[in-house]
């Protein structure tokens, strides 16, 4: 898988030590393979308390799905498949959902449609898509917002999902470019699980940022950035943010100035100017600093930014950031680094607040049994504490590792793993912070 592929097994703001508060977890969904595998994304939640996911794969056709958990009782949770992609519908989703004003579902998908990007045997895998899921007294009904193909400056590989302004416009960014005869395409042997994962021969090919605009006519899709590949960028694979001014914020885990094989990753602007959008890099990562940022940016209320990067760092096992804003100038901390031991190692997403201030995340590795580990870090005169909440155990009697975000819900945190669970295909879980 791409994001697996990418988590590359390649000073530190005021903390305190390490300390372990193992609290309450409990799984309340296991997946079996047949409705659903390895369940990579974040989860969102509706008004009503359902709780909506992707899974990676698994489904009659083993190429993902996007499933609903609703809760029945205290503990008990019930799943609903809500639809299975077949191929040119779309196909390995990783990235998390988003809701419209009118309740429909939206998402991307790495690969699948009708694209020609690259095969996997023998089928075309396609170049990625953006779909709509309707809800209907028959179920929920998918549609194709739009299918990527290649072009010159056109992007590929939607990894991270959609974001939508105040307009009803969609927002997201490609991983890879669609140039073909570059070298960046492999037709005859790329394969979704390997790191030449479609078809960049190696990481930090470049990719865009896009914008959907609905019309009468359908969506209409303009690549509105196209990232170098050098020190603009290469690559994100995290959903946007948008400010109430409508710029937008990303991360990419290659490209930027960085002493990194593929550059050491950036934090970047895309800001609408005379009819044109123009990008700014506002941090280049440095390796000691952090490396490979792969999740999304989380604003605080004075607009400051927060994430994680996947490696770098004093002990080169991934920190969690901030990007404080002074002036016209961006100054980034770095408010924890992971040690690669019990506190958890390789974080690769975003992070959330509290109404209190207190952060929490998810470290992909690392843990007594280095599948991972769930933390918070919370504000300790003027510095941070980390917490782990929980390590993941070696296992079917819990999840592995937790690449996805965690989310709130009713004053506790829910999030998705992998692999565990009681049929070792994947697992919804709840902490109680």
């Amino acid at each position: 898988m791409l994001k697996s592929a990418l988590t590359l097994a390649i000073l530190s703001f005021a903390f305190t030590s390490l300390g372990s508060a193992q609290v309450p977890e409990r799984l309340i969904y296991s997946f079996n393979g047949t409705n659903g595998r390895t369940a990579d994304s974040g989860l969102i939640a509706d008004a009503r308390g359902n709780v909506y996911g992707t899974t990676f794969n698994g489904g009659p056709n083993s190429l993902g799905s996007v499933y609903e958990l609703s809760p029945i009782s205290t503990g008990t949770w019930r799943e609903t498949v809500l639809y299975n992609f077949s191929g040119n519908d779309g196909a390995f989703p990783v990235a998390s959902l988003t809701f419209d004003r009118n309740g429909n579902l939206y998402g991307t998908t790495q690969l699948g449609g009708l694209g020609t990007c690259s095969t996997s045997g023998g089928q075309d895998l396609g170049c990625g898509v953006v779909f709509k899921l309707t809800p209907s007294a028959n179920g929920w009904q998918e549609s194709t917002v739009y299918e990527f193909q290649p072009g010159v400056n056109k992007g590929v590989v939607p990894v991270g999902g959609v974001i939508f302004d105040t307009a009803g416009n969609l927002y997201g960014t490609t991983w890879a470019p669609g140039v073909e005869g570059d070298g960046i395409f492999d037709r005859a042997g790329a394969n979704p699980l390997s790191n030449t994962y479609w078809g960049c021969d190696e990481p930090g090919c470049g990719g865009t940022v896009y914008k959907l605009t609905p019309t009468q006519n359908g969506w209409q899709e303009s690549d509105i950035y196209a990232f170098t590949g050098a020190a603009d960028g290469s690559s994100s694979m995290a959903n946007l943010t948008m400010d109430s001014a409508g710029n937008l914020y990303g991360t990419t885990p290659f490209g930027g100035t960085g002493n990194c094989q593929y550059g050491c990753g950036t934090v970047f602007e895309v800001s609408s100017s005379n009819g044109g959008w123009t990008e700014t890099v506002l941090h280049s990562f440095a390796s000691t600093d952090g490396a490979y940022p792969m999740g999304a940016l989380t604003p605080d209320a004075a607009g400051n930014f927060y994430s994680t990067t996947n490696i770098g760092g004093s002990h080169h096992q991934g920190t969690v950031f901030e990007l404080a804003k002074s002036g016209q100038q961006w100054q980034e901390s770095v408010l924890y680094n992971f040690t690669g031991g019990a506190d958890g190692a390789s974080p690769y997403a975003g992070v959330i607040f509290d109404s209190r201030g207190n952060i929490y995340g998810t470290a992909t590795e690392g843990g007594t049994n280095s599948v991972g580990t769930i933390y918070s870090l919370v504000p300790n005169n003027g510095g941070w504490s980390q917490i782990v909440l929980h390590e993941f155990q070696l296992g079917n009697n819990d999840g592995q590792l937790p690449y996805g975000a965690v989310m709130l819900w009713n004053n506790f945190l829910l999030g998705a793993t992998q692999g565990g669970g009681t049929h070792n295909e994947g697992a919804v879980y709840e902490v109680f912070p």
